[in-house]
């Protein structure tokens, strides 16, 4: 169950997955968003009074954080001259979590998942990731199919081995993605 709260909390108290209050100066990290919309941020910050949607941040140690997601809310807060902002305090396992709720990974595990899944998500990788461009994503798909009716799954290394497309360079890119447990 996930906690708001608009009582000042300690930066020292930290639950993770908690809404808090956090002085914008324990937070390190800065948005890469275009400075048009840090700027439109920063002035709907200062209409509300508070951010909506919080910065996503991990302990790095005493009064010490590191935003991770949701960044561009921490740097225009900061150009708004807000003293704090409201956050979620995650540890590297939720961060994870993060990463797939956000839609910044994709995840299939290839023991187990139907073929059209696993040749779906590859056909994703091609898509989305550079480099993959060329992978043949059936044929693959196919392939893994294959090797797993006779040998169980227990790392991406025999793709190297299929003659398929992914060859040793593309293993630790797939890691993410092609799960084998």
């Amino acid at each position: 169950m996930m906690v708001f709260s608009e009582e000042d909390t300690s930066p020292f108290d930290v639950t993770l997955g908690q809404i808090l209050r956090i002085p914008c100066k324990f937070i390190k990290g800065k948005s890469d968003a275009h400075p048009m919309v840090i700027k439109a941020i920063a002035q709907e910050l200062k209409t509300a009074g508070k951010n909506v949607l919080p910065v996503i941040i991990k302990v790095l140690g005493e009064d010490k954080y590191q935003a991770i997601l949701n960044t561009q809310i921490l740097e225009a807060a900061r150009q708004a001259k807000a003293d704090f902002v409201w956050c979620i305090v995650v540890d590297d396992k939720m961060q994870s979590q993060l990463a797939v709720e956000s839609g910044q990974v994709v995840r299939v595990n290839i023991a187990k998942a139907p073929e059209k899944e696993v040749a779906a998500v590859l056909e994703y990788v091609k898509a989305n990731k550079p480099g993959f461009n060329k992978i043949e994503p059936q044929k693959i798909a196919s392939a893994i199919a294959e090797y797993r009716k006779t040998k169980p799954l227990t790392s991406l290394s025999f793709l190297t081995k299929l003659k398929c497309g992914i060859g040793k360079a593309k293993l630790a890119p797939l890691a993410d993605i092609l799960v084998t447990a």
